[in-house]
């Protein structure tokens, strides 16, 4: 971070937190502006959205077939079908895009955005088409963007690992093609740093442990080294082939700086169920990591949301971390009106088109993107525990 007269013993992350409150009104500017990717970053998405959902469907009718369950049954699907991932993503991927981008706009004013000089790493749980991934990694390459253009005399790196996890099978490739269709589309862009997501890295949360998946992938690697050196009659120890794998680095953290859920959290039994492996990620943030969870927004003692957050909120109190206050109030989706539009737009696209070979079933013949996005809400806690003498590999 830039030098701060004065403050040469306090900690880094105290400057970087001093830094993004007082550019906070500098990058809202610069994200309102022609300079910023923000919006030429959402209009990609929304045109790569509805290409790559009509490329993976084939089918307009298979796919219009899918609109309503992906609209109010969710939580039954198994998302297997091309068919199915290509409704649930056109109908919800850039409004949940746009919600994630909002709250980390929001850390930003807060002080609490991770910056990091050599690694950024991002985890999305129940990831589905990852609105979480590419609204970090959107978000990120902007800000660094920013940073460099406006000569802000500090320097951070856009998202460098991006890991989805999502036991529906059919995730992985919708995930790959339209990571294709965005580095096409946005080629022309100034600058557009980041890594995409092309596949589902981590296919269940039952039982996931990041640390175990580094270790696992530590092993896979160094049995690779061991194998090369065998065949150049060149034989190693397991412990050399071990410290040379630790050397090389692998592609799966032992910790997080971003962990984000967003609408994850849907039935009254998941924070039960997860118990274990919620704990585990967040026991899996580097020092001023963020776990973010995105959900509808919590109204009355009877609603269900309500006993989930609260659920959430006891499972976390033992966690160590720190819940973020100034996200106590439901947030409304969208706020921005020109963001709004476009998401609309995006989805009344795919259905006039539908509606034009007469795709669309008959309970949504007359649907129109009209309507407010609703509010939601969202819950951050943040590991600001001292970092440990000997860190994990990151």
């Amino acid at each position: 971070m830039e030098p701060l007269e004065g403050l040469s013993q306090v900690p880094l992350r105290w400057l970087a937190s001093r830094w993004q409150r007082e550019r906070a009104q500098n990058l809202e500017e610069w994200r309102r502006s022609d300079a910023s990717l923000a919006t030429p970053h959402l209009a990609t998405l929304c045109r790569a959205v509805n290409e790559t959902a009509k490329q993976l469907s084939n089918d307009p009718h298979a796919l219009g077939a899918q609109l309503l369950a992906t609209r109010v049954r969710c939580d039954d699907l198994h998302f297997q079908d091309a068919s199915e991932v290509a409704a649930y993503t056109v109908q919800h991927l850039t409004d949940r895009y746009g919600r994630v981008t909002q709250v980390l706009e929001r850390l930003f004013v807060m002080g609490h955005l991770p910056l990091r000089l050599r690694k950024l790493s991002v985890l999305e749980t129940g990831a589905g088409p990852a609105p979480g991934l590419y609204a970090v990694r959107d978000f990120y390459a902007d800000l660094t963007l920013w940073a460099e253009t406006t000569e802000q005399q500090t320097e951070f790196t856009p998202v460098t690992h991006m890991h989805a996890l999502d036991r529906g099978t059919a995730w992985g490739r919708l995930l790959h093609q339209l990571s294709e269709r965005l580095v096409s589309l946005r080629s022309e862009l100034p600058d557009s740093l980041g890594a995409l997501p092309f596949r589902v890295e981590y296919s269940d949360l039952a039982g996931f442990s990041p640390i175990r998946e580094h270790v696992k992938a530590l092993d896979r690697t160094a049995a690779r080294i061991s194998a090369e050196f065998d065949l150049a009659d060149e034989p190693i120890t397991r412990s050399t082939a071990r410290r040379f794998a630790e050397q090389d680095g692998v592609d799966r953290p032992s910790v997080y700086d971003l962990v984000v859920m967003c609408n994850f959290l849907t039935t009254e039994d998941s924070i039960r169920n997860f118990r274990t492996e919620l704990r585990q990620l967040a026991s899996s943030l580097t020092p001023g990591g963020l776990l973010i969870a995105l959900g509808h927004h919590a109204y009355g003692k009877n609603n269900k949301y309500t006993r989930i957050w609260s659920d959430l909120r006891m499972l976390m109190a033992g966690t160590g971390l720190t819940e973020l206050n100034g996200l106590e109030k439901p947030i409304t989706a969208n706020s921005n009106p020109k963001w709004a539009k476009m998401i609309r737009r995006q989805r009344q696209v795919i259905l006039d088109e539908l509606r034009s070979v007469d795709a669309l079933p008959v309970e949504l013949s007359d649907l129109q993107e009209t309507d407010r996005f609703p509010s939601f809400q969202a819950l951050v806690w943040k590991n600001q525990r001292p970092p440990r003498k000997k860190t994990l590999h990151h």
